[in-house]
């Protein structure tokens, strides 16, 4: 079994006589924000940065779970989707106790994961004993209640023996429950026909992706096409309801992790592996549009959180991103439930907070300093919250300043993605684009 490590933007394409081109929407982007000729402080939320308190959630076990994450779980929504709230409520309640409300166990990603898999398993047998009396319905509904269990067993990121199988029993889950979804949800294995046996990659390792379709018969031209980029965190099993958004919208998803996270078989902390990732999801997608009846002239790219750089990249025919620097000491206390500085160091190759602090993180992966931002570019909707403390609306500016001139959304008093209230802008893009309905 091998380790992976973890990590949510939106660009667009469509093909020209010279291949498929990229029409773009970002979600709160990580950009190249830390160029030190633009970036200034104060940030919008400076003063949230600046004081460890804003966030009390992260002072103990009992209050991530009651003042951070019992709402959404509640809801069903992010990182909770798919979920039932009464399932987390004994889960919390252990780790409360075996950790006596320290919350020194969110960094020890075995111990934290250990109480979700009897809850998990639970839902999973109740689910299979529904599935063989023939109750599929009910069946499906416990299988994703056990994917969404264990999606915050390895949260934030599978870097360890216990959220790495958290992640593998999630992905069967979910793929038990995938035949009952309405359009079903199938898995697809890409070649990474791009990959770089020098950055330790191997093409024998192939990309795995999920792909629903619309309902029906597709239209004479073909069903337009969403690239579904997933973030930091959530995965290909993360995200039914968006995906069913767009299939109901009569557009087919292809949704596939970025690297470092997941199953992404590309390299961890190399500046070109986005561009050998895509160009293999790009190359399939072009290879395999008459068997699904995809419309190659429209494609369109959805980056979600950190996924919203590598939408970036694409929208400017590949490039990468970067997190600015100065932030990176404030993150651990911030919106993200955990230690942010530490996911994100380990997502792009690095073995501590310290090495990814002094590496030449912005130099190698910055938009700005690479000259990303100067190619020519597709159509961009940029959208994210104005209190985001995990990438600051600043971060999204940047991009307005360069190229091609582009559409922005930035919503008030809504943080990280700007949920609730930028989904159904972004939809609605889309549809104006020609990507949907």
């Amino acid at each position: 079994m091998r380790e992976r490590e973890a990590r949510d933007s939106t660009p667009a394409f469509r093909s020209t006589s010279r291949g498929i081109k990229p029409l773009t929407l970002s979600h709160s982007l990580l950009s190249a924000y830390s160029n030190p000729k633009i970036s200034q402080k104060p940030y919008h939320v400076q003063k949230t940065v600046d004081n460890p308190d804003t966030f009390p959630f992260h002072k103990s076990v009992s209050a991530l779970w009651e003042q951070k994450w019992r709402q959404p779980a509640s809801m069903g929504i992010y990182p909770f989707v798919d979920a039932q709230v009464s399932d987390f409520d004994p889960i919390f309640a252990a780790l409360k106790t075996s950790s006596n409300d320290n919350p020194t166990i969110l960094s020890d990603p075995d111990a934290y994961a250990t109480p979700f898999f009897p809850i998990a398993s639970s839902l999973v047998a109740r689910a299979r004993t529904l599935e063989q009396s023939g109750d599929t319905p009910a069946a499906r509904d416990l299988y994703l209640r056990a994917a969404a269990v264990y999606c915050t067993a390895r949260f934030p990121i599978n870097r360890s023996p216990l959220s790495q199988k958290a992640w593998e029993a999630g992905k069967a889950a979910y793929m038990a429950a995938s035949p009952c979804l309405s359009p079903p949800n199938t898995e697809v294995e890409i070649p990474f026909s791009h990959a770089s046996p020098a950055a330790g990659e191997s093409a024998a390792a192939p990309i795995p992706a999920y792909l629903r379709l619309p309902a029906g018969e597709p239209p004479s031209e073909g069903w337009p096409l969403t690239l579904f980029i997933c973030g930091l965190h959530a995965y290909r099993t993360d995200h039914t309801p968006r995906t069913t958004a767009h299939v109901r919208r009569g557009c087919a998803v292809l949704s596939v992790e970025i690297p470092g996270t997941g199953d992404s078989p590309a390299s961890r902390g190399d500046p070109a592996e986005a561009e050998r990732l895509w160009s293999s999801v790009f190359e399939w997608i072009a290879g395999n549009a008459e068997k699904y009846s995809f419309d190659s002239g429209k494609v369109v790219a959805r980056g979600v959180s950190t996924g919203g750089y590598y939408a970036m990249r694409i929208a400017h025919t590949h490039a990468d991103k970067l997190l600015a620097v100065e932030w990176i000491r404030a993150q651990n206390h911030m919106e993200y439930p955990f230690a942010l500085a530490d996911v994100l160091a380990w997502k792009f190759g690095y073995g501590s907070v310290e090495a990814y602090v002094e590496g030449e993180l912005r130099k190698r992966f910055s938009l700005v300093e690479n000259g990303v931002f100067e190619m020519e570019s597709a159509r961009m909707l940029l959208i994210n919250g104005m209190e985001d403390s995990i990438f600051p609306i600043e971060d999204s500016e940047v991009a307005l300043r360069f190229g091609r001139v582009k559409e922005a959304r930035w919503v008030e008093g809504r943080g990280h993605m700007g949920n609730p209230g930028a989904e159904e802008t972004l939809l609605g893009w889309i549809d104006e684009v020609g990507g949907g309905k």
